[in-house]
């Protein structure tokens, strides 16, 4: 039988590349990101319930909610004054007395598990839930 008679295998290309184990892999990554997904969807709204927590020197010195308006806090650290400010559910640090400003630049926070750290100035802000919720969200 010549080249030309044979017909082509059915399937082709597809059955060459996937075996069945392949196409189980692929449906459990889908599966499970969906999973991780829906459960991130629903841990979302999760945030209504938030405080905020400052610590000098490792003692916790301030504890305010943080849906509450807008505050501007001055806090004693080891090397001088750290200005916080509380907004719409969200917490910065404006200015610091520590020399390279990294606490500054550190932006917003607003989930459980944030945190702002001012090592010179040993000042340490923290977003974390009233109720004992998640003590870290990976994102």
């Amino acid at each position: 039988m010549s080249a030309a008679g044979r017909k082509p295998k059915r399937g082709g290309m597809l059955s060459r590349w996937w075996a069945p184990a392949d196409i189980l892999l692929v449906l459990a990554v889908i599966g499970l990101s969906a999973f991780l997904i829906m459960q991130s969807v629903a841990s979302a709204g999760d945030d209504f319930d938030l405080e905020v927590s400052i610590s000098v020197n490792g003692q916790e010195v301030l504890v305010f909610p943080l849906q509450e308006g807008r505050r501007e806090l001055v806090i004693d650290g080891f090397q001088g004054k750290s200005y916080v400010e509380i907004v719409d559910g969200r917490v910065h640090m404006i200015d610091s007395a520590c020399p390279d400003k990294l606490c500054v630049h550190m932006g917003w926070k607003s989930h459980s598990g944030e945190s702002i750290i001012c090592l010179p100035n040993r000042v340490v802000i923290e977003v974390r839930s009233r109720e004992g919720g998640p003590d870290v969200i990976n994102q």
